[in-house]
């Protein structure tokens, strides 16, 4: 049986409580620092920008905005420290991050004893237009790849009886029904892309891990391959669209844990039951 365990609260107070190398792969989609005060309104002037619809937003929550560099790097660092010591020898860490950041990452990892790997690209089918006529449209999406301390395929799992495949995914924005059945997350990552790192990086029963889960993908698509998932978000919109998508409760082949913040917090003790091997 599948075993869900869902935090509703801050990753930074929330992950000191998870069990030190007991995680088989790590997946999320952190803050960039990217967001801008930044509206295409395509939908008013169509002629110019050849496109009708909906206004863009570049600005995706506060949960992206930060005082300076300085913070949002000790931000990312903290998350991360915490993150690796969860991880067991050979897990794999992916991170969608901002290709301009990279550098830094790439650094801690290789100061900590991992191996940062190739990266990989999410190529989006239907990228958003450019406002501007002097640059191309950003179709191109990085993810950060690392390994703790060894890539022998004795601890790291690459399952390579699935087919060579490049580093590179094809995928479209997520729309649709994926997009508005249970609420969207401005970040959302499509659930093709999550499946293709899920099937290569990690095996039936192992155990994902995912700091920022945003409306669930990571959780959605573990679920349906068989891997158990521990997800924290602190958002209470997005924990309720959590739930609603993966019918949280009501799956009878699925066992189920929510945790709120507060309340583990108050318990003052790691909780072992929860990272272990199910």
């Amino acid at each position: 049986m599948v075993k869900l365990v869902l935090f509703h609260g801050d990753a930074l107070k929330i992950l000191p409580f998870l069990k030190s190398e007991s995680v088989d792969l790590v997946i999320t989609d952190p803050p960039f620092m990217i967001s801008k005060e930044i509206r295409i309104h395509r939908s008013r002037n169509p002629k110019k920008y050849k496109f009708v619809g909906k206004d863009i937003d570049f600005y995706f929550g506060d949960w992206d905005v930060f005082e300076n560099e300085e913070k949002y790097w000790e931000f990312t660092f903290a998350w991360l420290k915490e993150v690796w010591r969860i991880m067991r020898k050979g897990a794999h860490l992916l991170v969608f991050f901002d290709k301009y950041k990279i550098t830094p990452l790439t650094k801690w990892v290789e100061e900590n004893e991992g191996i940062a790997r190739q990266p990989l690209f999410w190529i989006k089918q239907n990228p958003v237009p450019c406002a501007r006529k002097i640059s191309f449209m950003n179709a191109v999406t990085m993810i950060f790849w690392a390994t703790k301390y060894s890539i022998s395929r004795k601890y790291a799992t690459f399952n390579y009886q699935l087919g060579q495949h490049p580093d590179y995914i094809f995928a479209p924005i997520c729309s649709g029904k994926e997009r508005y059945s249970y609420g969207f997350h401005p970040t959302q990552k499509p659930e093709k892309v999550i499946k293709w790192l899920i099937e290569y990086l990690s095996n039936e029963g192992d155990t994902i891990l995912d700091p920022f889960l945003g409306s669930g993908t990571t959780m959605k698509v573990a679920r349906d391959l068989n891997r158990n998932c521990i997800g924290i978000e602190i958002d209470d919109k997005y924990v309720e669209i959590i739930k609603k998508r993966l019918d949280w409760g009501k799956d009878l082949y699925t066992k189920f844990e929510f945790f709120n913040e507060k309340e583990l917090i108050l318990k003052d003790k790691e909780i072992d039951a929860i990272c272990e091997k199910y």
